[in-house]
Order: C-alpha cells, then structure tokens, then sequence
C-alpha cells in the first residue's frame, strides 16, 4: 500500500494542497476526518502528535487549501490570481497577527508567553497560510510552481531543479512510470 501522505512538494503549503489527491478526476480526499488532518499535522512536523483539530477546523483547512491551490493553478496557468482564494489566504495571515506570541518582563524576569496564541492546530493554518503567500508572492519562485505532466497525475511542487524543467511530481512514482511508457511505445 502506498503512503498515505506525499512529500514531494518542496514546501509545506505544497505539501499541503497534495492532501486532496487525484484532482484529475474529481479528487481522492485524504482529510476525511478531524483525526486525519492532526495526523497530517503531526507528520509534517507542525504541531505535536496530540493537537485537537474539530469538524469546523476540518472544514476551515479544506477552504484554505483549495484557496491556495487556486492559486497555484493561476500561477502556473499565467493567469490572475483569484481574488477570492487571496482574501482567504489573507484571513489566515491576519489571524497569526490577532494573538502574537510576547515576552514579558516579570519581576525582572524574562517570560516567554504564548497563552493568547491560537491553539497549535490553527497555527500550523496560519503557517501554511505564511508559506503559501511567501510562496506565491515571490516571482522567481512562483515561476517554479508545477503540476504533474505524469499521466493521471495532478500532483503540485515546487521545481528545484537546476535546469528548472522538472515536469514529474516524483521521478520513482511518476517520472518511472513515463518513461516506462515510452520505452513501450518505442518497442
């Protein structure tokens, strides 16, 4: 059985979008329950494995990711980028800002103080949502953005290649499976 998470991305916020597989054909949900996103969470290494995510957070997960997935595909696409997938992307942002983590000085005592800051599971939305604007607010790296070319492939990453023409999610997974392809057509 294949793993049930991809990291082939090259960003969290990538890795994240990837979370809704098979987008080709209508889509594979992987977040189905709460329980799976704070897996997802846990293994990606942004929250701690005990994290409390609850159905409206599920939900609220799922719009951030297909907000920034819209704009992946206008990125790569050359198109506009979605008002609406910005203003959701933004809503992500300013909710980081809404309760900054502070250092207090307590009888000349230095104390760091995250009590007012969301709960784990929301500030790892809120980082994906940072890594998505980094990400696509950045030319050169918006410029790297790719979808799959593998034949029933939707996956996106980021292109770190050298020659920047990466066209396979994964060359173990789908870049294989191209060439094996070819390598039959030739015979």
């Amino acid at each position: 059985m294949p793993e049930r998470w991809v990291w082939y991305g090259g960003r969290l916020s990538v890795d994240f979008v990837n979370t809704l597989r098979d987008r080709f054909k209508g889509g594979r949900e992987l977040l189905v329950r709460p329980g799976d996103l704070a897996e997802w969470f846990a293994e990606a290494g942004v929250t701690p494995p005990d994290v409390v995510v609850d159905d409206a957070l599920l939900l609220q997960a799922r719009e951030l990711r297909e907000a920034i997935d819209a704009g992946y595909r206008a990125s790569v696409a050359g198109e506009p980028f979605p008002g609406a997938a910005a203003g959701t992307i933004n809503v992500w942002l300013a909710r980081l800002g809404e309760h900054p983590s502070r250092l207090d000085v307590q009888d000349g005592t230095a104390v760091f103080r995250t009590d007012t800051a969301p709960s784990d599971a929301r500030r790892a939305l809120c980082r994906i949502a940072v890594d998505a604007a980094t990400l696509l607010g950045s030319g050169d790296t918006r410029a790297r953005l790719r979808i799959c070319d593998g034949h029933n492939c939707s996956g996106r990453f980021v292109d770190k290649s050298v020659g920047k023409r990466r066209r396979w999610c994964s060359m173990a997974i789908c870049g294989n499976r191209a060439k094996a392809a070819q390598h039959r057509r030739k015979n």
